[in-house]
């Protein structure tokens, strides 16, 4: 190996080094207490698992997704981890008509929203993309009303 190699080796080995030594986490939990949430695609997987996230920093929660059963246990469960207000609407957010009421009744319930996770997706065989463009736009399209 040669020494500008060498030297550019050492010196970003030291640069990693220091800015671990140095990076301080900033993230304030607290911040999180009483926050306004809606998460999509909440009655399983990731999107379950980001309401209980949320749930455990004390946050008021919207959840939802097409399952009605599935949202009432994992409200239950937000309650248990200490959500200060958990709130479940059944809908698909692939049909816009579902996204704006979903997105209106969040806004009426906690007075707004400060985080919006969005975590759907429709169904798909998950080949290789075919460039069918409608095909994944209706899978992620989100229209949200103007009342954000």
């Amino acid at each position: 190996m040669n020494r500008p190699v060498k030297v550019i080796l050492v010196t970003t080995a030291v640069c990693a080094a220091l800015l671990s030594f140095l990076w301080r986490d900033t993230f304030d939990a607290e911040s999180l207490r009483g926050a306004r949430v809606l998460v999509t695609g909440s009655s399983k997987g990731i999107g379950e698992q980001m309401a209980y996230h949320y749930a455990r920093f004390g946050a008021q929660i919207v959840i939802t997704a097409r399952s009605k059963d599935a949202l009432l246990k994992v409200a239950e469960r937000c309650q248990e981890l200490g959500a200060q207000r958990v709130l479940q609407v059944a809908a698909d957010m692939s049909v816009p008509t579902d996204s704006e009421r979903v997105v209106a009744f969040a806004v009426e319930k906690l007075g707004g929203l400060d985080y919006l996770v969005l975590n759907h997706i429709g169904s798909s065989n998950f080949a290789m993309w075919d460039g069918d463009v409608e095909h994944i736009r209706t899978l992620m399209q989100v229209r949200p009303s103007g009342a954000l």
